[in-house]
């Protein structure tokens, strides 16, 4: 019999057996169980497979754990989407008041360095118009994510959305919950060590307040994420194009907008320098408490931008700070929104913790590079015929298992053809696949690899 190839995979991850629920190491080709080809190294063509497969049996398995618990999530969101449609209901009633004052007034235009520098103002009917652009681009950003993302979140809504794969919508409301959860353990830990949490918006009258948390929520993604983020991976990029000498797609604009980007080294590493950067920006205004949790709100809205773009970092934004805003606005109908804010935040605070924690491990897996927390396939009944360089090996069984055997005589060399005495299971290496093997002080030792099971 002709010895197949011995195929170059050993340096994929470890898996699952899809069949058996077995563990595959990573140096395994096969299941150790049952035999199976791993599902990394089955070809959608059984043809073009290396180790072709007669028939696949697969595993019907329920609704996994993840799946559960983000569908659950995914309807907890659905008070988080009712209160931005809320804030933004505020910001355009706001209009009304914010017009008639704003043009009186005098404005600074800021970039954080990271102290706050002054780079311009704008007064007058100039920033009349300044204040409908930004309330134009949160609009604009808030119908371009419920658009795009309303079909991928109906799908996490009916449980049919793929695991570790979320909509715009589900991040921005899994990302806000954490940043509620985290502020609000700050703002525990300062009250128990006495200290005093000072904001520098409680003295603001109703329309300055209106105009300042607005235009915070697009000036400051445009100064942080875009030029701290978006314009160095372009200038990355056009180094990498530069020397490696291709002519590969160039698009500037994605720098710019944000979304699609994967997170890598150079983009975590930017990722963090303009959180930080956030963070100390605040320090000025609020004071030394808000440094911390505003830095984990920008690594949030950061993350926004490169994965889901500029609209929905701005939408994040904007929810966070016109969180209470609602009941300021509409005074007759602040009770009811003060309940409805009570009883939310109880939930919010409640995900919150849970989201906080599953970024944490999102975080550890990227430094790691490893997957914590991952479904294991239920072991099922299965019946297959498996292809093993010429030779068709038939098993069934109704529970997987492992055949224990008394130890064989070790004088004679352990084959396929030669069968073991008391040993029911027909051997197959984990590790190339083949059917022949020897007894080796207690051990099974492939004649094709040499590998000892």
């Amino acid at each position: 019999m002709s010895e197949e190839p011995r195929p170059a995979c050993q340096n994929t991850p470890g898996e699952y057996c899809t069949l058996c629920g077995a563990w595959i190491p990573p140096t395994g080709n096969f299941c150790p169980r049952c035999g199976a080809i791993r599902a990394s190294l089955r070809a959608s063509d059984p043809t073009q497979s290396p180790f072709p497969m007669a028939r696949t049996v697969p595993v019907k398995t329920g609704p996994s754990w993840r799946r559960l618990f983000k569908t659950g999530s995914a309807y907890s969101m659905i008070t988080l989407l009712a209160q931005f449609i809320l804030a933004l209901v505020t910001l355009i009633y706001g209009i009304t008041i914010v017009l008639p004052e704003i043009v009186k007034h005098t404005f600074s235009m800021i970039i954080i360095t990271p102290n706050l520098v002054e780079i311009g103002r704008i007064s007058g009917d100039a920033l009349g118009v300044y204040y409908l652009l930004i309330v134009a681009a949160i609009l604009m950003s808030a119908f371009w994510l419920f658009a795009t993302s309303a079909r991928p979140f109906r799908k996490e809504l009916g449980m049919r959305a793929e695991s570790r794969k979320h909509s715009a919508i589900f991040d921005l409301c899994g990302l806000m919950f954490a940043v509620i959860f985290l502020n609000m353990v700050v703002i525990l830990v300062m009250g128990m060590f006495g200290n005093e949490v000072t904001s520098p918006v409680e003295d603001r009258d109703l329309w300055e307040l209106l105009f300042l948390l607005a235009n915070a929520s697009v000036w400051e993604e445009l100064i942080v994420r875009v030029l701290m983020i978006g314009l160095p991976l372009m200038a990355i990029d056009l180094l990498r194009r530069a020397f490696s000498g291709r002519a590969l797609p160039y698009k500037p604009h994605k720098y710019v907008l944000g979304g699609g980007i994967s997170i890598g080294i150079p983009e975590a590493a930017l990722l963090i320098f303009s959180s930080a950067m956030f963070g100390m920006g605040h320090y000025e205004g609020w004071g030394a408490w808000k440094v911390f949790p505003t830095a984990v709100a920008g690594l949030a809205f950061g993350y926004m931008f490169l994965r889901h773009g500029l609209a929905a970092s701005i939408m994040l934004h904007f929810g966070f700070d016109y969180l209470s805003l609602p009941s300021d606005v509409f005074p007759g109908a602040s009770l009811s929104i003060l309940v409805f804010l009570g009883v939310a935040v109880l939930l919010w605070i409640g995900m919150g913790s849970v989201f906080f924690g599953y970024y944490l491990t999102r975080m550890a897996e990227f430094v790691t590079k490893r997957k914590y927390f991952e479904d294991r396939p239920a072991p099922q009944p299965v019946h297959y015929t498996h292809s093993y360089g010429g030779q068709i090996t038939q098993l069934q069984r109704e529970t997987p298992s492992v055949t224990r055997s008394p130890e064989p005589d070790r004088r004679e060399p352990v084959t396929t053809q030669n069968a073991i005495p008391g040993f029911g299971a027909v051997f197959i290496c984990p590790v190339c696949g083949s059917t022949q093997a020897r007894w080796l002080d207690g051990r099974f030792q492939c004649l094709r690899c040499g590998s000892l099971q």
